[in-house]
């Protein structure tokens, strides 16, 4: 009991002052690019000094993000388009990640933020202009859409972590973003929130 206490007390005298501190509203909006291959792939390229990929701008999703802030409490909108090539097809990969968690700021420098929600996720073949999905069992197998809302309980909860610093009336802010393989269509698989590879997890900057 004594031990419970003491963790709650501790939490409470983190997230008191950061919480004090903020502004009460806070709303920012700026661009994002996100490199596509994961933090496993990166740290082998990097081992191997190969850094083509990370010159390729193709290998990059670009798009917006957007933040609302309340106290500690945040909601983040990112909104991402690239460019992907599957069995030889061309497909416009659209991506929306809407995370609801904490964001707390430090010293007024810097601000850290911590979120998760559905990743929703549809293709566009570069051809006929038809929208697929791609499920996780079956990556190379476009599955035809009868409708917007089935992407949504296909789409992979995903986590984002956010680093970002003050530069006077701009922000500029690193991120993490991973993707679990739970799903809200197997919504009872809830182990499958806390198994996801730490390595799997894609690399970003934003400019708010």
């Amino acid at each position: 009991m004594k031990k419970k206490l003491m963790i709650s007390l501790l939490v409470v005298c983190v997230l008191l002052p950061a919480a004090l501190s903020a502004a009460v509203l806070d709303l920012s909006l700026g661009v994002t690019a996100q490199y596509k291959d994961n933090f496993n792939t990166i740290k082998t390229d990097i081992d191997n000094d190969n850094f083509d990929g990370l010159l390729d701008i193709n290998n990059y999703a670009l798009g917006a993000d957007v933040r609302f802030k309340l106290l500690i409490a945040e909601v983040d909108l990112v909104g991402k388009f690239s460019q992907s090539n599957v069995s030889g097809v061309d497909y416009t990969k659209i991506e929306l990640l809407t995370t609801a968690g904490v964001s707390m700021d430090l010293l007024g420098f810097a601000r850290l933020g911590f979120g998760m929600g559905p990743n929703w996720i549809i293709e566009m073949n570069n051809d006929t202009g038809d929208f697929v999905m791609f499920a996780k069992s079956a990556p190379n197998v476009p599955v035809p859409l009868d409708n917007f809302g089935e992407t949504f309980i296909n789409s992979p909860v995903a986590y984002r972590a956010t680093l970002d610093f003050n530069l006077g009336k701009l922000m500029l802010g690193l991120n993490y973003t991973l993707e679990t393989e739970y799903t809200f269509k197997n919504a009872q698989e809830v182990d499958k929130l806390f198994n996801a590879n730490m390595g799997n997890g894609t690399m970003g900057v934003s400019l708010l």
